[in-house]
């Protein structure tokens, strides 16, 4: 009988820097360990390539497009700046990030109705109590902290009701930046922590540098590039071992082999891949290709999935399996082939990107708009307005798995251009499209602390 489903999201990681997907370096031994027993999609894609749109598919089930969760913090005047009676000038404003609608239900409401009892213990400001994420949760908390202590707050939530089915979503941080591995990890790939010029960068130190990279104000050497990505890597070694502590805690309730456990990223992260350092910049497969994982009591062993799936299915194959009245009901989700396209979405500012994947093909589609107006009108409204120059590229990820030669502009892939946009048009047209965000006021707390985190100059 299965008694619960967790879901462990870490939070930046790239499937390609995954030891089971071929990576050279031994970055995730637990995980591969997981694999072996139980599924591996090799093809996994996220929504979105930054956490909150990325998130908000997860938990619904839906696209971008669909829950119209798009962006971070948005600051407006509402009037002119001013001199004040101090001589300074003053100018009111307003601060706001698109929210879920209530209309779209989370996975955690519909399990709820069930019966289920859910829980979230997350460590990123991005999904704060205001991002509607928390409905359907008894617990949700946004700030549960490092992986430590989430493992042990997940312990003492699952003994409170120990007969109660429930799912627990767990979301880690410590692959994001500022990377801050052990030195053993770091000693392991080759590197060293303490001379490493990165080891002391506060996430406010990285989002500077991302950002003066993206304006072509600074640039890697090859040897700062080396170092970043060791720093990296030996962050992800460290948290993969949170993993065992995770198992461990199962065995020791004797719930091992009774949950349904999931491991995947929110996205992933670049280095210079595209010209840029960090996530939620494009739709590359170095930001949305994600590890994911699963091992099911009764379920497939040493399974291998490789057709494209998405995060948006996920949901549909948790309720299956809460439903089930079997040992077996609801596997055959686990291994099928996706019966939807699978893409991913990403707005910033003036711009909006859609990626379709269909199976070596990938399509990128990217419209920007020339008026900063446009902001909280829904892209497709604005696309059918005719406020979008559109540009399109076109890869074989077969040949070129880094995404480097556009194959848009050759004649010799005209026909499979043709069919990938009029696959991605279908797709949009048939979705119930957000008309506009949803938005909601931000406290200056948290302005603060995504400021900290470095999104937010």
């Amino acid at each position: 009988m299965l008694r619960g489903i967790i879901v462990v999201v870490i939070d930046c990681l790239r499937a390609d820097h995954c030891s089971a997907w071929g990576y050279g370096r031994a970055t995730t031994p637990t995980l591969d360990k997981l694999a072996a027993g139980g599924i591996r999609w090799t093809s996994a894609q996220a929504a979105s390539s930054w956490t909150k749109p990325s998130v908000t598919s997860l938990l619904t089930g839906r696209y971008p497009s669909e829950h119209g969760v798009y962006e971070g913090i948005k600051r407006r005047r509402l009037q002119p700046a001013a001199a004040g009676d101090d001589g300074r000038w003053h100018t009111d404003r307003i601060v706001t990030t698109d929210v879920l609608p209530e209309r779209i239900p989370t996975v955690a409401e519909r399990l709820s109705a069930l019966g289920w009892r859910c829980g979230a213990l997350i460590n990123n400001a991005q999904l704060g109590q205001f991002s509607g994420l928390s409905r359907g949760f008894e617990c949700y908390q946004p700030t549960a902290g490092k992986a430590d202590m989430i493992l042990a707050a997940l312990g003492d939530w699952l003994d409170a009701e120990p007969d109660r089915p429930f799912f627990a979503y767990l979301h880690l941080l410590e692959a994001h930046w500022p990377y801050k591995p052990r030195r053993r990890h770091v000693r392991a790939f080759g590197g060293d922590r303490d001379t490493n010029p990165f080891a002391a960068y506060s996430a406010r130190d990285f989002g500077r540098l991302r950002r003066a990279i993206s304006r072509g104000q600074a640039a890697l050497s090859e040897q700062e590039l080396h170092d970043l990505v060791v720093l990296y890597d030996a962050a992800v070694r460290r948290l993969d071992g949170k993993l065992k502590l995770l198992l461990a805690a199962l065995e020791q309730r004797r719930l091992r082999d009774s949950v349904a456990l999931f491991v995947t990223a929110d996205h992933g992260e670049e280095f210079l891949d595209h010209g840029r350092i960090g996530h939620g910049q494009s739709l590359y497969q170095e930001l949305v290709h994600v590890p994911l994982v699963a091992q099911v009591p009764g379920g497939p062993v040493g399974q291998v999935v490789e057709s494209p799936f998405s995060h948006v299915q996920l949901p549909e194959l948790w309720m299956s399996l809460a439903r089930a009245d079997s040992e077996t009901a609801g596997h055959h989700l686990l291994t099928a082939a996706p019966n939807r396209p699978v893409v991913s979405e990403l707005r910033v500012r003036r711009r909006y990107e859609q990626a379709l994947r269909d199976g070596r093909w990938k399509l990128i589609r990217r419209y920007r708009f020339a008026d900063d107006a446009a902001r909280g009108r829904s892209p497709r409204a604005l696309v059918r307005d005719g406020q979008a120059r559109v540009e399109l590229e076109l890869y074989d990820l077969q040949r070129d798995p880094h995404e480097q030669h556009d194959l848009s502009r050759d004649p010799r892939y005209a026909e499979t251009l043709r069919r990938l946009v009029a696959q991605l048009d279908a797709w949009w047209d048939d979705l119930e499209v957000a008309q506009e965000s949803c938005e909601q006021q931000v406290d200056r707390d948290l302005e603060q602390r995504l400021r900290a985190l470095g999104y937010v100059e």
